[in-house]
């Protein structure tokens, strides 16, 4: 019994160890077959830390690229300045790596004195946005980076690239056009506007009612920046942009000066001595059928109920072009202290804010225009007869002169209009006298009346 007890503990023992043995090379085979099948667990694992390290750093180079900040300081309306916010804030949204700081003034004179001062100093804000006037002020005191490669002038209307420059060089980039005289029509009583001015004579013969206060047209020619256009239209100018002196001495001037004779004196067809608020009035109660306004004046007329569009100024008399009202508006001038990354970031912004959906967006949101030139083929402003017929008239504008240049031009004109068309002066005389005019005024020599005098 003994015997085969000690038989059986020692098959026993020999069934453990071979079950034993059995057991490590199935393990054995197991881990081998698992190497063999999946080599990409150690692989994977290397590679996940390799991508950790790579994530390191681009989150690194990210909160690097987020410490871009450009400052902007402007001077605009209300309006504007609530349109500002929302692209600034529609940018950074798009571009987390710049913030844009903004600051806001009152008046162009306190932006423009802060500015110079602290450029001066080797500081200030990176980018300014401001009206045209700006450039005159700013670009002689080597405050602002000339623009050289950072944008394509040929796609801005032609009227801001001339007043973008000074001294043959660009200043300024143009990012909104405004401020400048459209034909304003009642549809009510016109179906389509006239092209040409002579439709404009005709009309009124027909509808003039001088006893019942009916006028086919209104000119408000008590005011320079109604006769001025015509001057364009009849294809000279008023100043030479590029050395800033005054042209007014042309044969353009001449045939301006005979056709406000024309229609005054000769056809009878429009009243003079009548002021800007009661053309306005006129207007505004169905007596006046056509007037020429600023379009800023679209809100107004439409408030009061008018059926109203508007179109380019009709051909001039006798001519084949249409007359050039003045144009400005706003653009982006950039600090002379303004490198690197933060040039780089103030360029990706003038380029977002160039871009056609945000000129729609501040077309429809503000009392401002495009300043692209193509930007009329874009649905949204074919789809809009008011807007796209007054950018049609933006596209021939002529920009306006700095402000004091400006000024002694309105002053020269007025008078001698006046004169011409009382009868005191003949059309042939009064384009060498408003230029004669306006150099003694620009030279603060003699006043207009004084000058007058003397003649």
């Amino acid at each position: 019994m003994i015997g085969n007890m000690s038989g059986y503990k020692s098959r026993a023992a020999l069934k453990l160890l071979i079950i034993y043995i059995i057991l490590t090379l199935l393990l054995s085979l197991n881990t081998v077959s698992c190497s063999l099948f999946n080599p990409e667990i150690e692989t994977d694992s290397g590679k996940a830390e390799e991508e950790a390290v790579e994530n390191g750093e681009g989150e690194l180079a990210a909160a690097e690229e987020l410490e871009v900040q450009i400052n902007l300081w402007d001077c605009l309306e209300p309006e504007e300045r609530f349109a500002l916010m929302e692209s600034i804030d529609d940018f950074m949204a798009e571009n987390s790596h710049i913030y844009i700081e903004t600051r806001h003034f009152r008046s162009r004179e306190e932006l423009e004195d802060q500015f110079e001062a602290a450029s001066l100093a080797g500081a200030g804000p990176e980018l300014v946005l401001m009206d045209f006037d700006g450039v005159q002020r700013l670009a002689p005191g080597n405050v602002v980076k000339e623009i050289i490669d950072e944008t394509d002038y040929s796609l801005f209307l032609d009227g801001l690239v001339e007043i973008s420059e000074y001294s043959g060089r660009n200043y300024m980039i143009p990012f909104r056009s405004s401020d400048f005289l459209v034909l304003f029509y009642n549809k009510d009583l016109l179906d389509e506007p006239p092209i040409i001015f002579e439709e404009i004579i005709e009309y009124c013969k027909e509808v003039n009612n001088f006893s019942e206060g009916i006028y086919g047209f209104l000119l408000n020619a008590g005011e320079a920046d109604w006769i001025i256009p015509f001057i364009g239209g009849y294809e000279d100018w008023i100043v030479d942009y590029s050395s800033n002196s005054l042209t007014l001495a042309n044969q353009a001037t001449e045939k301006t000066m005979e056709f406000l004779d024309y229609i005054y004196n000769e056809e009878k067809i429009l009243y003079y001595d009548i002021e800007y608020s009661e053309i306005n009035e006129l207007f505004k109660n169905g007596n006046a059928h056509m007037i020429i306004d600023n379009i800023q004046s679209v809100k107004e007329y439409q408030e009061a109920g008018l059926n109203i569009s508007v179109s380019k100024i009709p051909r001039v008399w006798q001519g084949d072009k249409y007359p050039t009202p003045l144009i400005s508006g706003l653009g982006f001038m950039i600090n002379i202290n303004c490198y690197g990354s933060e040039l780089e970031a103030v360029n990706e912004y003038i380029q977002y804010m160039l871009t056609e959906k945000v000129q729609i967006d501040w077309t429809l949101n503000t009392d401002t225009f495009p300043v692209l030139k193509n930007i009329d083929r874009n649905e949204a402003v074919r789809n809009n007869d008011i807007v796209y017929n007054a950018f049609e008239q933006a596209k021939v504008c002529r920009g306006k002169p700095e402000e004091e240049l400006i000024m002694v031009i309105r002053d020269a004109i007025r008078d001698n209009v006046k004169n011409v068309i009382s009868g005191d002066m003949l059309p042939e005389d009064a384009a060498l006298k408003i230029q004669e005019d306006a150099l003694r005024l620009r030279s603060g020599t003699v006043p207009v009346e004084e000058a007058e005098e003397t003649e």
